[in-house]
């Protein structure tokens, strides 16, 4: 019988303890960078479509994806193309043309988000001159053809 009390005894001081410990949970850092890799966008010759695709890795994570985006309708300007997913979709992006102001053309934009924690997001965006994405005369057709650089960091992130 005094095995069964101490037995029990101790088994309740064990409950107790692993009861009195704090749950606490995971907090995840959000990235403070995505670093975009060859990056393109074109309309494709004699008004067949068009073409936008990249890498994105998400230093201090394991988060790497393409993104690419393509239409058979789009004549010689790239389209806006709303929220998407890439591979990963924890990643999603959109992409367009800002309005154009008086004497200027608008500025190109990629936006991007990353789901890094459950519901939390983090969103950044990078943004063109539009003599990045130049018309090109085919003679018989007029086609966009992206002309800058195709690595950049989006270190905006918020």
């Amino acid at each position: 019988m005094k095995t069964f009390a101490t037995l029990s005894s101790l088994l309740l001081l064990g409950a107790t303890s692993v009861s009195a410990a704090p749950v606490t949970e995971r907090q995840v850092q959000a990235p403070a960078e995505m670093d975009i890799t060859n990056f393109s966008a074109n309309t494709e010759p004699h008004g067949s479509g068009a073409f936008i695709s990249f890498n994105i890795a998400i230093p201090g994570t394991s988060t790497t994806t393409n993104c690419t985006y393509s239409d058979f309708t789009s004549v010689s300007e790239l389209p806006s193309v709303s929220f998407q997913p890439c591979d990963d979709p924890a990643v999603e992006w959109q992409f367009h043309q800002d309005p154009s102001q008086p004497g200027t053309e608008g500025d190109y934009r990629v936006v991007i988000t990353y789901a890094y924690d459950a519901s939390k997001k983090v969103a950044g965006w990078h943004e063109w001159p539009a003599s990045d994405f130049p018309l090109e005369n085919f003679g018989s057709t007029v086609e966009t053809f992206y002309s800058g650089a195709p690595d950049f960091v989006i270190s905006n992130l918020s």
